[in-house]
Formats: C-alpha cells, structure tokens, sequence
C-alpha cells in the first residue's frame, strides 16, 4: 500500500450507522387501569364526558403510567373543561413523588378521536405527553379496544399511534407468556 493510499484511509470518515426511530409506546399497569375505572365511573354513571389524568415517567418515546387521578372537571355529555389552577395543583403534587402528569385520558359519548375541542383543550404538550380518548363513555373498562391513542412530539404535534402502542403490564405475580 502506497504512504498516500494509507494516509487517505486513515482519515477516510468511519461510516455511520443508520438505525430507524424507536416506535413510540404508552405502558399502563394494570392497577393504573383500575384507578382509570374508579375515576370515570361516576361521570360514566352520569353519561357526562370523563376526565383522569396519569401519573408517571416519560423519555419521550415511552411513557409508563402507574396511577391515576380526577382532576375537578366541569363535563357535561360533551365535553369537559379542567382549571388550571386544578391542574398547577397537581402537577406540583406529581413533582413531590418525582413523577409527570404523562397522559390525559377522557371519554366520549360514541366513537373515540381527537376532536377540535380535544387538541385545543388538551394544554400539556411536551415529548412523551399521552392523549388517549375511550369510546362509550368508558362502558368497555378495563378493555381499550376502541380507544383513540395520541401522543406529542415537537416535530409532528399530536401523533396518532396503533392501538397496539398501548399496552398493559400485568400486575403483582409471575409474568408468563400466558399474562404477559
């Protein structure tokens, strides 16, 4: 090998490697689950929009949910308003635990989707931050299927992922291909 040949491979750039996004996920747990049951039954037994927000961690990528809770809420059959002040109040309480609010979780009437009213009253927007909207006002509980799954990232706004992005962790016990 010629002195210039080998100089050029010396300092010929090393190649990059190219790898795709990582995919998106929201993980709930199951008893996170159960605290989303226990926060929409009444609106549910009112037939009035619900709305819960979740607690946990988010990379921006993905977003576990442990708990959650019921902010104080005007609803009616079609719609919600939380205060903002409602909501500081949370958020510092979520901060003490070392936690973030990761998701807004809200029912509708008939079929789920974010609405006009949805994106423009969902106000928490940061990388990671979840929406998800559950049809029939929540009647299908604990099962998602019909849910609508959102989640904000600067580039794209609120990104629409496959109901399969949402999973649930089981709870306490052994984890068998059976359970998850």
């Amino acid at each position: 090998m010629k002195p210039l040949d080998w100089l050029r491979r010396w300092f010929r750039r090393a190649p990059v490697a190219r790898t795709d996004s990582p995919h998106p996920k929201v993980l709930i747990t199951s008893e996170c689950v159960e605290a989303l049951i226990r926060a929409l039954r009444p609106s549910f037994e009112r037939r009035h929009e619900g709305v819960a927000y979740l607690l946990g961690r988010t990379d921006g990528i993905v977003t576990l949910c442990i708990t959650a809770f019921v902010p104080v809420a005007r609803t009616t059959s079609g719609s919600f308003h939380v205060d903002a002040r409602a909501m500081a109040a949370w958020m510092q309480t979520a901060g003490m635990y070392e936690l973030q609010i990761v998701a807004q979780v809200h029912t509708h009437p008939g079929q789920a989707w974010h609405t006009d009213g949805d994106v423009e009253g969902a106000r928490i927007r940061y990388p990671g931050f979840a929406s998800i909207v559950i049809p029939d006002y929540g009647a299908r509980l604990p099962m998602l299927d019909g849910a609508a799954v959102y989640l904000w990232s600067v580039a794209e706004g609120w990104r629409t992922l496959d109901l399969s992005d949402l999973i649930i962790i089981p709870g306490a016990g052994s984890w068998t291909k059976q359970n998850g």
